[in-house]
């Protein structure tokens, strides 16, 4: 139930979907340099399989390669996820969490002042407030109270000085400005 000293409050259910769709969202936001260096790799083996005269078998090996690195972009986020759903041993979980005016507390003791969210990312169905690669707050939309996602967006990013990004882009559907921001926020970190 909301209080006066609550601006929102969420509960989100922790299975084994809304794992996967966490640590997917962790590495689109966190390993761009690693994603990178998997496109710069399959580039490489795929000219090497087209444009030089090398055995076929090495041929088709490169062109396995480079297709498998670049259809399975986000395939070391599942690896990781499946590995915390094994631990959990297909248990689901349920997290309550309020948002406040200090900061973002979580019913297990975590507290996130607004100063130290690094990130703010969102997609369809969470939103998602990183302090760091290893520590965030998922936060379904549907289950906003009160249910005004737009007002919960600009609340947090007053709070936290920091802009929304969306998450899930493919390097096929990234822009100029994309690689602006992502230039933007490495210089940031230096």
């Amino acid at each position: 139930m909301q209080t006066s000293k609550n601006h929102f409050e969420a509960v989100t259910q922790y299975d084994d979907d809304t794992i996967r769709r966490m640590f997917r969202t962790e590495y689109y936001v966190y390993e761009t340099a690693r994603r990178v260096l998997r496109l710069g790799i399959a580039c490489a083996a795929l000219v090497l399989a087209i444009f030089t005269s090398i055995p076929e078998v090495a041929k088709i090996l490169c062109l396995l390669v480079g297709t498998w690195l670049i259809v399975s972009q986000d395939f070391p986020s599942k690896v990781q996820a499946e590995g915390v759903i094994a631990q959990r041993g297909g248990q689901t979980s349920t997290v309550k969490c309020r948002l406040t005016e200090s900061g973002v507390e979580v019913e297990n003791g975590l507290k996130i002042p607004y100063k130290k969210i690094d990130r703010l990312v969102e997609d369809e169905a969470y939103f998602y407030l990183f302090q760091d690669k290893q520590t965030a707050v998922m936060l379904p939309r549907e289950g906003l109270t009160p249910a005004n996602p737009d007002r919960f967006k600009a609340f947090v990013a007053k709070k936290s000085g920091k802009e929304w990004e969306t998450v899930g882009k493919s390097f096929l559907t990234m822009n100029l400005w994309d690689l602006v921001g992502m230039l933007r926020r490495a210089r940031k970190k230096k």
